[in-house]
């Protein structure tokens, strides 16, 4: 039994330590008068330190002003204009170090009859060119940012282990279901209202009080009191702390930036982007232990009870003290 335990905890312990630590970068190029083109590229920071990424046009492209740098909400913001014959048509745009920072860029392109185009850059495909259909697109949006809802929630190592623990709160699959559905009614509230404005929370105490609440759930898996609220009303707690990863998820659209008069078609699809990563995550434990059965046939969910919540404990008390000391 402790070989099997053991398994399981190095199995979390692989985990990266670092949560939220790949937001994506974004870059928007919007056609003014003429042949002259507004660019805002905005990079991600860690600390006082800038992501090595850098947007490329085409030869046919020069600048017109010289950027002009500002250190934004946790972001590098650059603005400058440049110049291209022929516009937008047939531009051609590269991002350089994505290879190096494993990151993302959602790239927004509006034309001078607000049409839009989105498209998301990554390792696998680095660059963009500019068709001659730049008619708008929702179903582009849609697509852009549901997969950006799916990643964000799939490398937000805290929302995921707040789930993982969520889990051992319930003592059968209706009481789970009920337990998720309050987590993702209670944070699309808050994740609605922040992105639209109309509340305004600072982030880094809702990230501290984030990382909280996975030490409050770690904590109440490992006593496993009889009687616990925790344990008697899961729905209770995951909707309560719901909230406030809401909040978490939101500023994670802040820095990427809703597109103009596709703000909620942007927002909702993020949410469903989120759901189904959430889906995916649970489907994903359910399989790793259906395989882990089949490898330790006297395995049971109960004997990871305990690597589990310390393991998860232990993260979430690193995340508690690192992000308390930016407040």
């Amino acid at each position: 039994m402790t070989s099997r335990l053991l398994i399981a905890l190095c199995l979390f312990a692989c985990l990266p330590v670092l949560a939220d630590d790949m937001r994506p970068a974004s870059l928007s190029v919007q056609q003014l008068q003429g042949n002259e083109l507004l660019v805002k590229w905005k990079v991600p920071a860690r600390g006082s330190q800038r992501l090595s990424l850098d947007v490329m046009f085409d030869a046919a492209t020069t600048n017109v002003t010289q950027p002009r740098k500002e250190l934004v909400d946790g972001a590098f913001l650059q603005e400058w204009t440049v110049s291209r014959a022929g516009g937008l048509q047939g531009l051609g745009i590269r991002i350089h170090g994505l290879v190096s920072n494993s990151s993302d860029v959602l790239l927004r392109i509006v034309d001078t009859d607000e049409h839009v185009i989105t498209a998301v850059l990554n390792v696998d495909d680095p660059s963009f060119t500019v068709k001659s259909d730049t008619a708008a697109k929702a179903s582009n949006t849609v697509q852009t940012y549901i997969v950006l809802g799916i990643q964000h929630i799939l490398i937000g190592l805290d929302h995921l282990l707040f789930v993982a623990c969520l889990v051992y709160l319930c003592d059968s699959f209706r009481k789970l279901l009920w337990t998720i559905t309050g987590f993702t009614v209670a944070h699309s509230i808050t994740l609605i209202m922040a992105a639209t404005g109309v509340v305004s929370i600072p982030i880094p105490p809702v990230e501290t009080v984030i990382a909280l609440s996975i030490v409050f759930l770690a904590m109440e898996i490992a006593k496993q009191r009889e009687g616990s609220l925790a344990l008697r009303y899961p729905v209770l707690v995951s909707s309560s702390f719901g909230l406030l990863h809401g909040f978490g998820f939101a500023s994670v659209l802040a820095s990427i930036g809703l597109p103009d008069g596709e703000k909620i078609t942007a927002l909702l699809s993020f949410n469903i982007g989120v759901e189904i990563g959430q889906v995916i995550f649970v489907a994903s434990l359910a399989a790793t232990f259906w395989l882990l059965r089949l490898a330790f046939r006297n395995l049971r969910l109960e004997y990871l009870r305990g690597p589990v919540s310390y393991c998860c404990g232990s993260l979430a008390t690193y995340w508690v003290i690192t992000r308390a000391m930016v407040v």
